[in-house]
């Protein structure tokens, strides 16, 4: 006799259950092919030249203070530096970006158990044809098993594979060594997850839909996990102590959300929306938080020939380059006033502004009658020299606009001028302006007052450090082109109108008496800058 329909139907529903219970009880994750991924692809994940780690190209070339730096990596260590080592550089080695998931390779590790998935498809081939009809009760089944189905990827505790027992929420900025090591976690289980679901649901295998819908279930924890560990990244407190760790883990963090993306139809877009919304907040921010930091750290010189603010300005810019792709075009979008490179030209004037208000700053007996500071002037001439030359190839990438390259271009180059003009004045002008006054009777007595003068801006300047050898020439002979041929002139009249012969060949002390060459008086001035 015929069964009714209706009876029939009901009886094949269960039938599918117990299918789907069946499936669920299978293992179908090869567990030697999951731990051979995991190491490939930790190695090509720090492997050179796609991860890039840090070396002294990327620190402030800063040669002025050696003596308190082991190493251009601890140029902050009075500046921006955390506990644990991270700072906006951190040591030589850390990684700057890792390598992007695309190029992580696994087509010859076989990730699944063919022995489990041949008895899947021999369990649904008995199904036949109504399958298709009773999806449902399958989605059912596994969806009531999700916990178990999730279970099967955590239960070979594979190293560098999200764990049942991972924690997921934390402040990341906190414990930069166990935040890279979350990072590498993330890419290496977001890659293999992908590589599974290939192996498994691929179109050209049999009862794709159902492998799919047993997927998305066994992929349902450790994808919570890894949104909620990439939340707690977006959600971290960066502060411009920490500008390399919080870009390389938001460089991560843009690699793996799509594929995460992919594999999660179901998760609400309003969690990827969010994480994107904190790094967003969090890049402009640091812009915030650098220019405070400059603001309150530019207090004083201290006589020292680079201040410390200049290379945390530069090795920031040293790592934003690094991360420019990703800056302007999904941390900090834009084309205006609210671009990257808008917002970067602005940390850029503030540094300037502040560095340029230590003269007001300074001890007024070390200024001269117009209230000038020679001495400030090279401590400006060596910090903005130091800045272009370490910045100079990187700037154009960051700013971007040609009316905001071609104006810090502009006013960096009117600043060397300037300085070294006020310079020149200040310091030895009061002593040009001696041979510039003198009459002919009085010219033995414009050279003992320029001597005079020369000698106490010499003992001066002599102390000063310009660590840059090409500025440090350009001032040698920029005062030498102001006061020697002056000097020459006068020398050679004083020595036509005077019997005594007194020409010494060393730095005289009597200046009633003696005079410099012309050789001598070179030498003296190619001798300024060493510190």
């Amino acid at each position: 006799m015929a069964i009714p329909a209706a009876a029939a139907a009901a009886l094949w529903a269960v039938s599918m259950r117990q299918t789907g219970e069946v499936i669920c009880r299978l293992h179908m994750w090869n567990r030697d092919g999951l731990s051979t991924a995991a190491n490939s692809h930790y190695e090509c994940i720090n492997r050179p030249p796609l991860s890039i780690r840090t070396n002294p190209t990327h620190f402030c070339s800063c040669p002025c203070d050696s003596s308190e730096r082991s190493s251009p990596d601890n140029y902050a260590s009075s500046v921006a530096s955390d506990s644990n080592g991270g700072g906006i550089g951190a040591r030589n080695g850390h990684p700057l970006r890792y390598s992007s998931n695309v190029h992580l390779l696994d087509e010859n590790v076989n990730l699944i158990s063919t022995e489990s998935v041949a008895q899947l498809d021999t369990a649904m081939g008995r199904c036949g044809e109504i399958i298709g009809d009773h999806r449902e009760e399958l989605l059912m089944v596994f969806t009531n098993n999700s916990d178990m189905l999730s279970s099967l990827f955590y239960e070979y505790d594979t190293p560098w594979i999200l764990g049942k027992n991972t924690k997921t929420s934390m402040d990341f900025s906190k414990c930069e060594d166990l935040g890279k090591d979350y990072l590498i976690m993330l890419k290496i289980s977001t890659k293999v997850l992908q590589s599974m679901f290939c192996q498994f649901c691929g179109q050209n295998q049999p009862f794709f839909q159902t492998k799919k819908d047993y997927f998305q279930q066994f992929a349902k924890s450790p994808i919570k996990k890894m949104l909620e560990i990439a939340l707690s990244f977006s959600e971290s407190n960066w502060s411009e102590e920490h500008i390399r760790p919080m870009l390389l883990a938001y460089d991560t963090l843009q690699d793996v959300l799509p594929t995460i993306r992919e594999l999660s139809p179901d998760e609400p877009d309003e969690f990827f929306t969010s994480i994107l919304h904190n790094m967003r907040n969090a890049s402009r921010g640091i812009i915030d938080n650098m220019k405070r930091f400059i603001q309150h750290k530019v207090q004083t010189w201290d006589n020292i020939a680079i201040h410390p603010t200049t290379c945390f300005l530069i090795n920031a810019i040293k790592i934003f380059n690094v991360h420019k792709n990703l800056l302007h075009s999904t941390l900090v979008p834009g084309d205006g006033q609210d671009s990257f490179g808008y917002l970067i030209n602005g940390v850029i004037a503030c540094w300037k502004l502040k560095i340029k208000e230590l003269s007001m700053l300074d001890d007024p007996d070390k200024n001269d009658s117009d209230g000038n500071n020679p001495n400030l002037f090279i401590f400006l001439l060596n910090n903005i020299k130091h800045f272009n030359r370490d910045t100079n190839d990187l700037l154009d990438g960051l700013l971007v606009h040609r009316e905001l390259i071609e104006e810090c271009k502009n006013e960096f180059q009117s600043d060397m001028e300037n300085y070294t003009s006020r310079y020149m004045t200040a310091s030895w002008g009061p002593a040009i302006s001696c041979l510039n006054n003198h009459t002919g009777g009085s010219i033995r007595q414009s050279m003992n007052a320029f001597i005079s003068k020369f000698e106490g801006t010499f003992d001066c300047q002599k102390v000063l450090k310009v660590p840059d050898s090409e500025l440090k020439q350009k001032l040698r002979d920029d005062i030498e082109n102001l006061i020697f041929p002056a000097y020459e002139i006068s020398f050679e009249e004083l020595q036509r109108n005077s019997n005594s012969g007194l020409f010494c060949s060393c730095f005289p002390r009597n200046i009633t008496c003696s005079m410099y060459t012309p050789e001598i008086l070179r030498r003296s001035v190619q001798g300024l800058f060493e510190g």
